[in-house]
Order: structure tokens, then sequence, then C-alpha cells
């Protein structure tokens, strides 16, 4: 998992990736933060809150988030019981950004599945 994590945040868009279980606790991270624990808790509280709010509005199960910001994106992915944190840059790719998420919550998942 963390050979995964670090060839995400090899890319020159991407700025740090956590892995957290949907309880807060961060299973392995690359974030670059001291407050790493505090933000693993706040992004499965996050998560949490956004995909309950699509189930109550019966818009399906969420998979994928984008938050904005002006100094870049915070992306949440689903990975089974995981959720992948990742960081960008202001000019960052989006489009490149996803694929590789895409790729690595594929990737994540068949390791989770291998324990």
């Amino acid at each position: 998992m963390e050979t995964i994590l670090q060839r995400l945040t090899e890319l020159d868009e991407i700025t740090g990736a956590i892995l957290v279980g949907k309880d807060g606790l961060i299973v392995s991270g690359a974030l670059h933060s001291e407050d790493e624990e505090m933000l693993g808790a706040m992004s499965a509280a996050i998560f949490g809150s956004i995909s309950d709010y699509t189930a109550q509005i019966n818009n399906g199960d969420l998979h994928h988030v984008i938050i904005e910001t002006s100094t870049g994106t915070v992306q949440f992915a689903e990975v089974g019981e995981l959720i992948l944190v990742v960081t960008t840059s202001p000019s960052s790719n989006l489009g490149r950004v996803r694929l590789e998420i895409t790729k690595a919550c594929r990737q994540l998942s068949r390791a989770v599945t291998a324990y």
C-alpha cells in the first residue's frame, strides 16, 4: 500500500495522499503534515457526511468527491472500507489525477483483498 501511495505522490500534480479507514484511523500515508491523525479523522467524517447526504437525496452511492480550493483540490475516493484522500496543486490536470486515483484504487483494492 505504501508503494502505491508513494507512486501517486511522485506525480507533479499530487502533493499528498493518505489511506484512511472509515473510522478515521490512518492505514498508510504520505501527506506531509504533523496533524495526519486529525486530518484522517476529519477526512472520514467529511466523506461519511457527504455519503449520508447523497443517500438522503436518493442520488446513489458515493464513490468520488472533489473539493476545489484556492490552493488546489482535495479528492476522496472509496476503496472498499477505506478512503483514499489525495491533495493536488492548483495547476493540476484533474483528468489525469482522476485517472491515477482510479488506477490506485484498483491496486489498493487488490492489496486489501490479498490480506
